[in-house]
């Protein structure tokens, strides 16, 4: 009986667009355009809630509305390539469009801004009016990486421009994160999996030295608040795999046992290891405080001297009081800093 109450709560909200004369489109059409982790297994409806996940439609009109079912996320949305709006979610609203259009072709790209600690969302499809068409997407970048961790993947705060928020939903914005900067400057498809707060085996202001739900077992997940979901890693095999994890293991105390940091990091690093043999993977990290560098260059000599020759280490220094957003997180500037110190990395382990 859930099942079916599920299935007629997905199948909602797409009737009333035959009434309006418009045209329906599912989200299991293959014109539509994915990235990031996205739950397919309703063709009624998409669900995802990791930061960045992205949905691109190009089509012939002068209009073209998107079903979201959400309350809590914020969407960027790129129409022809330039930002033109953000849609933060309203629950007593599903249908969000870009109108007055001209005639022709266009391309729409919704990427969410939020982080998954802000819940899930349901894409029902899109509406089109009469006369208008789908078209097949743009291709996708050959290049891909994925960036894996904690807030400043996520971008938390990043377009802030108070140390104090008012509230983290409309400052954060991991499309104008480290990640998605680097990855603009190498042409390559970002994929972000990443949660603020947490750690290798601590998570920020736990009360203990080590945590019950840190980062790691999250990676395996298509939907991070469902364990029962399993990604299939062969979906998407990236070329190279951002690892961003530490801080929070130790800038609060009690601070994590730098041992079971290592050994556990070790441990992730040869998870990641399993899922793409041949990706590239680049363990990066602060000089300054909070002072765990030391332990994350034992984490790339361990991975080395273990036979993985492809295990690098990406280093920063401190990031200035004038480049900080929300709760002493970087802001975009810092972030392009960021990008700054990987990207050359990337350039000359990869060769691009």
């Amino acid at each position: 009986m859930k099942k079916v109450l599920a299935f007629l709560s997905i199948f909602a909200g797409i009737w009333p667009g035959l009434a309006w004369g418009k045209t329906m489109v599912l989200p299991n059409d293959p014109r539509i355009q994915y990235s990031g982790r996205v739950d397919l297994s309703y063709p009624q409806a998409a669900r995802f809630d990791w930061s960045g996940v992205s949905i691109t439609a190009r089509f012939k009109g002068s209009s073209i509305g998107f079903l979201l079912e959400d309350g809590n996320n914020n969407f960027e949305v790129y129409l022809d390539g330039a930002p033109v709006t953000v849609w933060a979610t309203d629950p007593d609203k599903d249908l969000y469009s870009l109108s007055g259009l001209s005639g022709g072709e266009h391309t729409v790209r919704l990427v969410k801004r939020t982080e998954a600690l802000f819940g899930t969302t349901l894409f029902k499809g899109l509406v089109l009016d009469p006369g208008a068409a789908l078209l097949p997407p743009p291709p996708k970048p050959v290049r891909k990486i994925e960036f894996v961790g904690d807030s400043y993947v996520c971008g938390y705060g990043n377009e802030a421009a108070t140390l104090k928020c008012d509230s983290l939903r409309p400052y954060e914005n991991v499309d104008k994160a480290f990640g998605a900067d680097a990855a603009r400057d190498l042409n390559a498809e970002a994929v972000f999996v990443a949660y603020s707060g947490r750690g290798v085996v601590r998570n920020y202001g736990d009360k203990n030295r080590r945590s019950t739900d840190p980062f790691p077992p999250l990676f395996t997940r298509t939907l991070c608040h469902e364990p029962q979901s399993r990604w299939d890693f062969s979906q998407w095999v990236p070329d190279a795999v951002v690892v961003h994890l530490g801080s929070n293991d130790f800038s609060s105390e009690p601070r994590a046992d730098s041992q079971d940091y290592v050994k556990n990091y070790v441990r992730f690093v040869k998870e990641i290891r399993g899922h793409y043999p041949q990706a590239a993977i680049y363990c990066m990290g602060v000089t300054g405080w909070p002072n765990f560098h030391p332990y994350l260059e034992r984490v790339v000599k361990e991975s080395n001297d273990g036979g993985d020759q492809k295990v690098y280490l990406v280093s920063y220094a401190d990031i200035p009081p004038s480049e900080l957003g929300c709760d002493y997180h970087p802001n975009v500037v810092a972030h392009r800093g960021l990008a700054d110190a990987l990207v050359p990395v990337l350039r000359q382990t990869l060769g691009w």
